[in-house]
Order: structure tokens, then C-alpha cells, then sequence
């Protein structure tokens, strides 16, 4: 049985910014994955062997400068040089299969006289519909700001805690406003996954952790047994809740209680002199199989052109998702260079969540678990980083160590 101070399970972003900063207080960790790759949520789909470097995002797209935690583990990691800016491009909302622009479906009059209700109207207690149906207009909120809101999530956004969208956070004037990497986003997930003295197990599903006197004892399908001081979840809640049901049944009731939806997304990329669509940032769909596309046009490519198409959850078959994106984007299917598939499972937030996160921390402030990931004060790549800082603090400033935040 291998031992350790911290077993982390998940190796998205929470679970290997968790294990960097375990490293940074010199604990021995490792990381056991249930899929065969890292990064979760964060999946940057390579294409070609022609030397084309061409790729596409399928989950999370674009970092900003307002991510000073996540900026620092670049900087630990000597990739800070590799950020690539993201140039301007328009959003397009799609109205039965026509683009429009947003501002021109928005009603300015209903607008002007809603939108100074934003400096008296605290978003504390209220979820995103009733806050915006206030500050944009009812009418407004329910023809565009309602589908825009769902875009970011990738989900129905009305019952989302307002203040869980967007958040205000300092900027480092000295970074790219918005930016990804040279090689995309799991550039920096593949590095932190290669750090020295990391141990990273992939393909392999942990179907059992036991609480044993001083330490945990975690067992995986294929035969693998590990054993820590300090285990960490940093799985889905639904993932979560089964791995602790039998050692901690409260904790496990608790996590249950937290929604999650499955995301359908599926990529396309097509040559450029193919595509006759003017250069967009994205799509932004009222009433249709799909909440968004991101498009690649803001990191342009000389060659191939990329569009990322987040579906909602079982109204399409795979081929009947190839035919819609073939419609949306105006060209026959055969035109499509690489086609790829994934499903990412994200945390559906509800009013009462931040009540519901109380819970949690207070099941684990005495127990040598750690818990961290996208259900806790945000789904952003900078709340998962703030997350599993604070776990990290929280667990082992007990022991004298501490990560500087």
C-alpha cells in the first residue's frame, strides 16, 4: 500500500491546484483520476498530425487578469510567458435560425429606465431572474438577458444566486485582459500535472475510502490501494456524496443535496476558406437544443476555424447534433475537418446554496478531509483555485504550515 500525507481524488483544476500547494508546504501528495486524462472540465481538444497545432476548448475557454491565484500558480510554474490575448470579436444571438445582434434586441427605453436601479438594488438574497427582471427590465430579461445568463453556466441560470455569476476582483494591470495559453488551456493543467514529486494515477476509479485510526485507506477498481494522513475530494458532489457515504453519512446527505446537470458539448472545426461566417466570439441561443458556441475566431488560426457547441442535456442524438451545428453554421456536414464529443457535469447552484456550503465546512472544520471544487463559491477556474487555497490553510496551518495567498 502506497503511502502519503494527501490523497487527492480528481485531477481537474481544484484537485491539481490543491496538490501544488500541498507540494508548496513540502507534503508528499498524489492524485488518483478516474478518466485517462487531467484537467476535468478544463479539456483542450488537439486536432491533426499534419503540423496544423490547431485545437479547440470543450469546457472552461478564457482566463482574465482578475485571476491573481491562478496567476500565481503561472508564475510557479514558469508559463506566465505563455499567455495569448484573445481578440475582440462580436457575440450573435440566434433567433429562429436568424443571427441578430444583441444590443438590437434589446429595448432601450425599458432599459434607460431600469438601469439605474442598479446602484440601490443588492444582489444579496436574490437569485439572477429576480434581480435582473429588475435592473434590465422584465421584458428585456425574458427576450435576451435570461439566454445570456444561461450561456455562462451552460444551463437554466433563473434560479442561480444572483452574486454567483459575476464577481468583482482586482486586476493586475500588468496581464492580458482576457487570455488563454499558446496551447490552450490544459496546457497549464498537463504542467501542474508534471511537477516534481507529484504522483498522478490516471484510468483509475476509487471505489471505496475507509477511516482508519490516523489515516485513510483508498482502494480503486483496478487493484490500487493508497494510504494518506489527509484525504481530499475534489470530484463532482454527486461524486463526492458516494465516496463518503459510508464514513461520514451526514456529509454524504449534504452533498446530495447539491444538484448537477450534464453539459453535451460537441467541437467542430472546418477549414477556413469553407466558412463564409464573419468572425464571431460566439453564439448565444433564445429557445434552441443548445445554450451557446464559443468560437476559436478570437484566437485566430491561418488555416482552421473552431466551434464549440454546449448542448442541453438529452433533447439531441450525436447525429442529430452534427445536423444542427451543420445548419447553424451553413455548410453541409461533409465540410466538417474533425468532429469530438465530451460531457462535463457542473454544479446546478440554488438560493439556498451558500447555506448549504456552511453545512459542508462545518462537517469537515475537525476532520483531516479536505473538500474543494466548482460547487462551492463559484464555477470560474479562479474560485476552484481559491477554494483548494483555503482548504489547504485550513487543514494544514494547524501544523504550523501555510500557503501564502
Amino acid at each position: 500500500m502506497s503511502a502519503y500525507d494527501l490523497v487527492i481524488i480528481g485531477a481537474g483544476v481544484s484537485g491539481l491546484s490543491l496538490a501544488h500547494y500541498a507540494k508548496g508546504l513540502g507534503l508528499r501528495a498524489a492524485i488518483i483520476e478516474q478518466t485517462d486524462r487531467v484537467g476535468g472540465a478544463i479539456h483542450t481538444q488537439r486536432f491533426g498530425d499534419d503540423g496544423s497545432d490547431f485545437w479547440l476548448e470543450l469546457g472552461a475557454h478564457t482566463c482574465y487578469n482578475s485571476y491573481s491565484r491562478l496567476l500565481g500558480i503561472l508564475e510557479d510554474l514558469n508559463i506566465i510567458d505563455q499567455l495569448l490575448p484573445r481578440q475582440k470579436a462580436p457575440y450573435r444571438m440566434l433567433f429562429a435560425n436568424e443571427f441578430r445582434s444583441i444590443p438590437s434586441q434589446v429595448n432601450i427605453l425599458e432599459f434607460l429606465v431600469s438601469i439605474p436601479r442598479i446602484f440601490f438594488t443588492s444582489k444579496e438574497r436574490k437569485s439572477v431572474a429576480t434581480y435582473y427582471s429588475r435592473v434590465v427590465g422584465k421584458k428585456n430579461f425574458e427576450k435576451v438577458f435570461c439566454h445570456l445568463f444561461d450561456a455562462v453556466p451552460s444551463q437554466r441560470a433563473n434560479d442561480f444566486p444572483a452574486d454567483t455569476l459575476f464577481k468583482r476582483r482586482p486586476r493586475r494591470k500588468d496581464i492580458l485582459r482576457s487570455f488563454t495559453l499558446k496551447q490552450g488551456l490544459q496546457s497549464m493543467t498537463d504542467a501542474l500535472s508534471r511537477e516534481p514529486d507529484l504522483e498522478v494515477f490516471t484510468g483509475s476509479e476509487v471505489v471505496a475510502i475507509e477511516s482508519r485510526p490516523e489515516l485513510f485507506a483508498i482502494t480503486t477498481a483496478n487493484g490500487g490501494r493508497y494510504s494518506a494522513s489527509h484525504v481530499a475530494l475534489a470530484a463532482p458532489a454527486n461524486a463526492a456524496a458516494r465516496l463518503v457515504n459510508t464514513i461520514y453519512p451526514d456529509l454524504a446527505n449534504e452533498l446530495g443535496r447539491i444538484d448537477v446537470v450534464q453539459v453535451e458539448t460537441t467541437g467542430v472545426a472546418v477549414d477556413t476558406d469553407v466558412l463564409g461566417m464573419e468572425r464571431i466570439a460566439g453564439i448565444v441561443a433564445a429557445e434552441d437544443s443548445f445554450y451557446s458556441v464559443v468560437s476559436r475566431d478570437t484566437v485566430p488560426h491561418d488555416h482552421y476555424r473552431g466551434f464549440t457547441f454546449h448542448f442541453k442535456p438529452d433533447q439531441l442524438e450525436k447525429e442529430e447534433k452534427i445536423s444542427r451545428i451543420a445548419d447553424v453554421l451553413g455548410i453541409p456536414s461533409d465540410k466538417f475537418q474533425w468532429v469530438t464529443n465530451k460531457r462535463n457535469v457542473l454544479p446546478c447552484f440554488r438560493m439556498n446554496h451558500e447555506d448549504r456550503v456552511k453545512k459542508i465546512d462545518a462537517l469537515i472544520a475537525e476532520k483531516n478531509i479536505l473538500m474543494t471544487g466548482n460547487y462551492f463559491n463559484g464555477m470560474s477556474i479562479e474560485d476552484c483555485v481559491l477554494r483548494s487555497l483555503s482548504e489547504a490553510n485550513r487543514v494544514f496551518r494547524k501544523s504550523s504550515r501555510h500557503v501564502s495567498a
